[in-house]
């Protein structure tokens, strides 16, 4: 496990750590963390030596910036995990209920060095290209409630500014298509503007989808990668949908989101990880009293939020039932800060019922089978 929680952590490119001349001018550092994002960390040095060059008259010339930007890739940071073997990085770790610190829905799965992302919650794009990457190349979603997928709108842009030329492919569960179709009808106003800058630099295929809707069972297989979608109980939204990601005889299941169900444990069982949502119902009842006599609407909302998530101590239950080998938690609910006494309070109890270890995650956490 691998936990990398800053930019400045996981992208070498914005390494503050090393003084320089510009360091007492942060907007010219700023500018130059900028050019490092698109161009790399040497088109960060050279932006930086230029502009320390041709300061005159108390005024800074940038043009060496704009060109080292324009000569470097669009984006060239360094991965955060291995290309090869499978991988698995956690990219939104939050719910519905903003936390600057956790963006939500999505996990990133990593097999030899192609990306499957599933979910794409908000700021899950930032998260990818902190972990090291420009784009997914496949999208899978469990299912549609907005914290899911209200990142696509950033995918897609970012793959036409990144001169992607192919649609995106994309897995889902039945309805899928009708969602992404509204997705990429919403984007109209702002693609049409690119196209009449930029012309035929900007494809049209860059924002477009080849959606390939499941019930369940294998929806991929290839390249030893078999992914298996199966149903899971997230009632009174259907369909709602995991997956099981095999590879060189290694296992990694994503739950979506769900309260306990039978289908969920047979799907799980002997999988070495298992990316599992989690949901401190304790916190949340103790506050249920109170909130439910000064609001009642909300009160009984957060009654409904209750009853179709899992509680800690039943995600402990499947991972023993299913003998998986670790356990992640994700898709925190409530969306509690990443600190270590926050974290250990969200899980107490759990270890007295799954003996193995227990990992709660934190944005760009990695996992290795």
């Amino acid at each position: 496990m691998n936990a990398k929680t800053r930019c400045s952590d996981c992208v070498d490119a914005t390494d503050n750590s090393r003084p320089h001349a510009l360091s007492s001018f942060p907007s010219l550092q700023s500018l130059c963390q900028y050019t490092a994002l698109f161009g790399g960390s040497s088109a960060r040095r050279e932006a930086e030596n230029n502009l320390a060059k041709t300061f005159v008259g108390g005024v800074f010339v940038v043009f060496a910036a704009v060109a080292a930007y324009a000569q470097g890739p669009m984006m060239n940071p360094q991965p955060i995990v291995p290309s090869t073997g499978m991988h698995a990085i956690l990219l939104g770790t939050g719910c519905p209920l903003i936390n600057p610190e956790r963006a939500t829905g999505s996990t990133l799965i990593v097999v030899n060095g192609k990306t499957f992302m599933v979910d794409t919650g908000w700021n899950s794009l930032v998260r990818l290209t902190q972990a090291g990457y420009q784009h997914p190349g496949v999208v899978l979603y469990t299912h549609f409630h907005s914290d899911h997928y209200d990142g696509l709108g950033q995918v897609f842009i970012n793959r036409g500014i990144a001169g992607a030329d192919q649609p995106l492919s994309v897995i889902s569960p039945k309805g899928g298509k009708a969602v992404i179709d509204a997705v990429i009808a919403s984007l109209a106003a702002d693609v049409g503007y690119r196209k009449a800058h930029h012309g035929d630099k900007w494809s049209d295929e860059a924002v477009a989808a080849d959606v390939k809707e499941f019930d369940e069972g294998t929806v991929y297989d290839a390249d030893d990668l078999k992914i298996i979608m199966f149903p899971v109980d997230h009632h009174p939204i259907e369909p709602a949908v995991g997956y099981r990601f095999e590879y060189g005889g290694k296992s990694i299941v994503i739950s979506g989101d769900t309260v306990k169900c039978d289908r969920l444990i047979a799907e799980s069982k002997g999988c070495d990880i298992l990316i599992h949502e989690a949901m401190d119902d304790r916190m949340l009842k103790a506050i249920l009293p109170g909130l439910t006599k000064t609001d009642p609407r909300r009160g009984a909302m957060l009654t409904e939020l209750i009853d179709y998530h899992t509680p800690t101590l039943q995600v402990a239950e499947i991972a023993r039932d299913a003998g998986v080998k670790k356990l992640v938690l994700t898709h925190l609910v409530p969306s509690i800060a990443p600190i270590d006494a926050a974290e250990k309070n969200f899980i107490r109890g759990m270890a007295e019922i799954y003996p193995g270890p227990i990992a709660i995650g934190r944005d760009l956490m990695t996992f290795t089978p």
